[in-house]
């Protein structure tokens, strides 16, 4: 379950959203490419070179149609700087077919798979993408396909067409706005750190973390963790009916030897003590093991991947990928430790009670 909540995060934020994201305010209220953010490519340029800023990149977004010979679909164009979009999103990683920008040179245009499917179109395929321009006339231009990207991703496999910027800044005549910058931050570096920077320098801008442009990942993030603790919580509830019942058989098996140390003196807190040591004997000996194990398993399939291709249809409809890589944070290893330890002591509180509870004289006539 946690590798495919990564995943999924992962796919939307490295080859979509990326970490944090500036627009004009007005855009965002409804889109319309007047709304484009001032000076934006120099913007881009100079938070390329802060600290903690891994990559930065420019996009001129317009929403409209693409049109094969078969049938037509609504998409956004994004217009899209090549180096620095590779940079930020790794777009250049996921093309199934065809080159990234190479081959084609007048008017290319890269598409999802899924789009490529529902249009039945293929590389190097004629496309007609008609949006409106700068001066809110509908507009339509020929563009050849380039290249298929694949992804997990349904607005990459479907909703997008990646255009150059230089070619729809030609259609669009808005000279060379932008209205997007995406960032992509240092792995160790806090996303909040840069957007309180670039608020400060630039506050006329909106500056949105992938939290805020993306609420659905935030939420996921947080209900998977909640559901893996709940599993976790049942997990141990029926280890501690396991301990439960292994220390009862215990307990029930040597009722005359206990019933013997109790007669010749042994007090009750001291077989309390005896059966409750012996249980965290158990857990100590056999989760660090158990852990061991299921590290090494995680280990492997987190470098190796799980195939569930047969399932991927199903799978890419809700935006997983078919190869599934497990993860575990190291903590969670830490959390799993003390649970173990917790909940045989809390399971061996039982047998313990019934082990001092036991008459030494009745208990020495037991077969």
């Amino acid at each position: 379950m946690n590798g495919f909540m990564v995943g999924y995060m992962s796919d939307a934020i490295n080859f979509d959203i990326s970490d944090i994201q500036i627009h004009n305010p007005e855009y965002k209220v409804d889109f319309d490419i007047k709304y484009h953010i001032q000076d934006g490519k120099a913007k881009a340029e100079e938070i390329a070179n802060w600290e903690g800023v891994k990559a930065s990149t420019t996009r001129t977004i317009v929403n409209g149609m693409i049109a094969s010979s078969r049938k037509a679909s609504g998409i956004q164009i994004r217009g899209i700087d090549l180096v620095n979009e590779a940079k930020v999103t790794r777009l250049d990683s996921i093309i199934s077919e065809g080159e990234y920008f190479d081959g084609i040179k007048r008017n290319p245009v890269i598409i999802g798979e899924k789009l490529a499917r529902e249009l039945k179109v293929k590389v190097r395929s004629k496309v007609v993408l008609t949006f409106n321009d700068g001066n809110g006339d509908i507009t339509a231009a020929a563009f050849r396909i380039v290249g298929i990207v694949k992804s997990s991703n349904r607005k990459i496999n479907g909703g997008y067409a990646f255009v150059k910027q230089s070619d729809l800044f030609k259609i669009l005549e808005i000279g060379q706005e932008v209205h997007e910058i995406a960032i992509l931050k240092e792995d160790l570096t806090d996303e909040n750190m840069l957007l309180s920077k670039y608020m400060e320098k630039y506050p006329g801008d909106l500056a949105e973390t992938w939290r805020e442009i993306a609420p659905e990942l935030a939420f996921m993030q947080d209900m998977y963790g909640n559901v893996l603790f709940i599993l976790l919580a049942i997990i141990m509830t029926a280890l501690a009916f396991g301990i439960v019942n292994t220390m009862l058989m215990a307990v029930l098996e040597r009722m005359r030897e206990i019933g013997m140390l109790m007669a010749i003196g042994m007090s009750k807190a001291r077989v309390f003590v005896m059966v409750m040591v012996e249980t965290i004997y158990l857990s100590i000996i056999g989760a660090p093991i158990g852990l061991f194990v299921g590290y090494l398993i995680v280990g492997y399939y987190a470098n190796k991947g799980v195939d569930l291709t047969e399932y991927s249809e199903g799978l890419e409809a809700f935006g997983y990928a078919s190869i599934l890589y497990p993860y575990l944070e190291p903590d969670v290893y830490w959390i799993v430790t003390i649970g173990v330890i917790i909940t045989a002591i809390i399971g061996a509180i039982y047998p313990a009670w019934k082990a001092i509870k036991l008459n030494p004289v009745e208990a020495l006539h037991k077969i």
